[in-house]
């Protein structure tokens, strides 16, 4: 009789004979959606829903920070919305208004609806396509100097903008700083 133990018929690939195995590359997945011609993703994994935004009329908010279109109440909660057109200086288009959908997501701890013209869907690129954003598209707003995209790439013929929601939201006023315009933030 002979033992089967530890033989293996040859070019099998064993658990730790990692050197043979493909490298897997590490996936983005992207929610892609238009604002205007432009095509721009934001990570999946933020995006709490997405809802047609016809049914949700957007009430404005008396002395609101300028990106701050209104807020609509979704199932009892109130939630800011921030239209993505006027945030990115595109010009609306009155024909797909009736198309428009509201993307919830989380940022900062905090619950937004950002409007947009039409959503894509899930797009998957690989983490080493995506590049960093042109200097020259930096927003240079807000405390930490945060951008509106993280990132670019493309997939297919299309450019994605990377948004990020952090520099998003940023506003063009110092909040958080010492009220004394010094910089300084008070106690620590």
């Amino acid at each position: 009789m002979t033992s089967d133990i530890g033989s293996s018929p040859r070019g099998a690939s064993t658990a730790w004979d990692d050197e043979q195995a493909p490298k897997r590359q590490d996936q983005l997945k992207l929610a892609g959606f238009f604002v205007g011609g432009g095509l721009y993703g934001i990570d999946i994994m933020r995006i709490k829903e997405v809802i047609q935004a016809a049914p949700y009329p957007i009430r404005p908010v008396p002395h609101a920070p300028a990106i701050i279109e209104g807020v609509i109440t979704l199932r009892g909660v109130v939630i800011p919305v921030i239209d993505l057109r006027k945030r990115f200086n595109v010009k609306a288009d009155e024909d797909s208004v009736a198309f428009n959908k509201l993307i919830i997501v989380s940022v900062k701890g905090r619950i937004v609806g950002l409007k947009v013209d039409k959503v894509l869907g899930e797009l998957r690129v690989d983490a080493n396509e995506v590049r960093p954003a042109p200097s020259m598209l930096s927003a240079a707003v807000g405390d930490e100097g945060e951008d509106f995209f993280s990132g670019v790439c493309k997939i297919g013929d299309d450019v994605v903008f990377v948004v990020n929601l952090e520099g998003l939201l940023a506003t063009e006023h110092r909040g958080g700083r010492g009220r004394s315009g010094d910089g300084s933030s008070g106690s620590r």
